[in-house]
């Protein structure tokens, strides 16, 4: 047992887990039982890998649970917390309970991160749920004051993160404040990450005088800022709205030593169209910071492009619509729903229906492939469920991709509706009359300005 025992812990450092588990069989194959230690390793490897079913097996084979052994409980909580598993995690702190096992203060952090809030990420709290969450965290800090154990600047932060993600403003505050009283020790970065989850929370709330106020005090004690802090002020600038603040706000990251993102131009976007559906000026500001953001090396995402796909929707602008989806097309980035929704209903909204079905069927084969040759081979597999008869034939694509790729159960069911309403499938998008015409004005320098 003692050689075996060695010998799995090295394997796992070197090997992985899966090749201790074959070693673990032949010792259950000779009737040699494990030691404590080695169940403990291949618990906690396994919570590291996500595979908590084992993770929880292995620990349930230990025969004599000793207080050191907490760090195993504590990773799979933590799995559990990844995965978000609650009802997994509850059985766990039972059993914790019942083999009165003393927790740690990592054990708290993790419990704040998993039991702290109800509705997030589903919808947004209400009073049943703040009621709820109130309740579940006393519970929890009168258990930490039971062993006393004093909070950590990590269980602090998921409390605050918590309240906030609920959307309980004034509790989320009221912590900040006792943080700041309490955590003596902590540094200016500590407590800035601090200030940056409540700005966050607070524009996601719509509190913007409570946001610029934050904001202002951490800049009145000189604690340092980040992007993220000055993304996260650029989007409150949209709930003003005020394209002014935005730039100032851009200033001072530059004087700060911040580089924008692609999230940073992403913010300023949301500013500018803000101006675009108020003030009715056009789209010309926005497609500047577009092309300011790719002249800058900054790689652009699909959200930047949704962004104003977005807006140009609602403005019925299908010249800006078809620009911005030939300049995804021309940065290699697959569209992704709501590219397609957006563009499908600028066409629909016109009543250009058979260019409707034209830039939808071109979009879902890109969201499929951007490579010509693996759409084409990729299409001779997928064509007998676009065109099978079968009744559960859209379950049937759900079912094949929705445990490795969404978007192309999307896009399936998209090409699927076009077959039905008469379109004919080809695997070669860029022919499409179309796809040629963007390619065609785009080339042209033909960039919309209203």
């Amino acid at each position: 047992r003692f050689t075996y025992d060695g010998f799995i812990k090295c394997v796992i450092a070197g090997k992985g887990v899966a090749h201790a588990i074959k070693v673990i069989e032949v010792m259950d194959r000779r009737g040699i039982r494990p030691y404590d230690s080695t169940l403990v390793a291949l618990s906690v490897d396994h919570s590291k890998s996500l595979q908590l079913d084992l993770a929880e097996h292995f620990l349930g084979r230990i025969s004599d649970i000793q207080p050191e052994h907490i760090h195993a409980f504590n990773a799979l909580l933590s799995g559990c917390d990844i995965m978000n598993e609650p009802e997994r995690a509850l059985r766990i702190l039972a059993k914790m309970r019942r083999l009165d096992l003393k927790p740690h203060i990592w054990t708290y952090e993790i419990m704040f991160s998993l039991f702290g809030n109800v509705n997030v990420p589903y919808e947004e709290g209400n009073m049943l749920s703040h009621a709820d969450v109130s309740k579940r965290i006393s519970i929890i800090e009168m258990d930490m004051l039971n062993h006393e154990i004093r909070h950590s600047f990590v269980s602090m932060k998921n409390l605050i993160r918590a309240f906030g993600a609920e959307g309980m403003i004034d509790e989320m505050l009221r912590y900040l404040n006792v943080a700041e009283n309490v955590l003596w020790n902590m540094d200016p970065y500590q407590k800035s990450d601090l200030y940056g989850i409540v700005l966050h929370a607070l524009v996601k709330a719509k509190e913007t005088p409570k946001a610029i106020r934050t904001f202002k005090i951490m800049r009145s004690w000189g604690l340092p800022t980040n992007t993220a802090i000055y993304n996260i002020m650029i989007e409150c600038c949209k709930l003003l709205p005020c394209v002014k603040s935005a730039g100032a706000l851009l200033s001072l990251m530059f004087r700060d030593g911040c580089c924008p993102t692609v999230v940073t131009f992403t913010s300023l976007l949301k500013v500018r169209l803000v101006n675009v559906v108020l003030a009715k000026e056009d789209f010309e500001g926005a497609l500047d910071l577009l092309d300011l953001c790719i002249t800058e090396g900054i790689q652009p995402d699909i959200e930047i492009f949704n962004t104003i796909l977005s807006e140009a929707n609602a403005k019925g602008n299908i010249h800006v619509v078809e620009y911005i989806v030939e300049c995804i097309h021309r940065a290699k980035i697959r569209p992704d729903e709501s590219t397609l929704w957006y563009t499908f209903c600028a066409y629909v909204d016109q009543e250009l229906y058979n260019t409707a079905l034209e830039a939808l069927q071109v979009l879902s084969m890109r969201m499929i492939s951007l490579d010509a040759s693996i759409l084409k081979e990729k299409g001779a597999a997928l064509e007998d469920l676009i065109l099978s008869e079968d009744p559960d034939a859209e379950l049937k694509i759900i079912r094949t991709f929705e445990a490795t790729e969404e978007c192309s159960a999307a896009a399936l069911l998209n090409l699927r509706w076009c077959v039905t309403m008469g379109s004919t499938i080809s695997w070669s998008p860029e022919d499409n009359l179309w796809a040629r015409r963007l390619a065609s004005s785009y080339d042209a320098n033909k960039r919309p300005v209203s």
